[in-house]
């Protein structure tokens, strides 16, 4: 691979800790201030199952919010470290395809509500943009065509609900077992 290359995959948890900085920043006080509203919107929507998920996002603070961010944070140092040091681009492909994805998910969260939601700036300015160069990158390079890219996105799609849902749920056994542990 080539430095460039190798920059762009080293950026990829810059990228996503910054973008994630404004959704963390701004997650607490806007959901107080929009909770009723979304909630409204979403009623009969979406499926029962999902619409009691969402309802338990949107009761989280800010602490609880980051915990299944840490861990999402933890897979792409992961996934970059395997891809950088040893050429195992397949879980890098993967987490940067679902991130590429989660900014245009964020794009519709903002046109679904009609309003600004925390990490739609960089979602606009950064995510999307990064993951167009990468993409470009990488198959300017020859490392991905344009199936393979395909492959990865469908991957994308598939695999951002259910690993949401997890990396959620993971969050907060872990916020509870360090609130039982370390704040007594």
């Amino acid at each position: 691979m080539t430095s460039d290359i190798i920059t762009l995959i080293w950026l990829f948890p810059i990228v996503f800790i910054l973008h994630d900085f404004e959704e963390l920043i701004l997650f607490e006080p806007w959901l107080k201030k929009n909770a009723g509203f979304i909630r409204s919107r979403i009623e009969h929507r979406i499926p029962a199952a999902m619409e009691k998920r969402v309802s338990r996002i949107l009761d989280k603070t800010t602490t609880e919010f980051a915990l299944p961010i840490y861990l999402i944070f933890i897979l792409t140092v992961i996934a970059s470290l395997l891809a950088a040091l040893s050429g195992q681009v397949i879980p890098f492909l993967i987490a940067s395809s679902l991130f590429f994805l989660h900014g245009f998910m964020h794009i519709g969260q903002a046109i679904f509500l009609r309003r600004y939601i925390p990490a739609l700036i960089t979602s606009v300015v950064i995510v999307i943009p990064y993951g167009a160069i990468l993409f470009w990158r990488l198959t300017a390079a020859g490392l991905l065509d344009l199936p393979g890219l395909g492959v990865f996105f469908l991957a994308g799609i598939l695999l951002a609900v259910p690993f949401i849902l997890v990396m959620h749920a993971a969050g907060e056994y872990l916020y509870r077992q360090v609130m039982d542990v370390l704040v007594r």
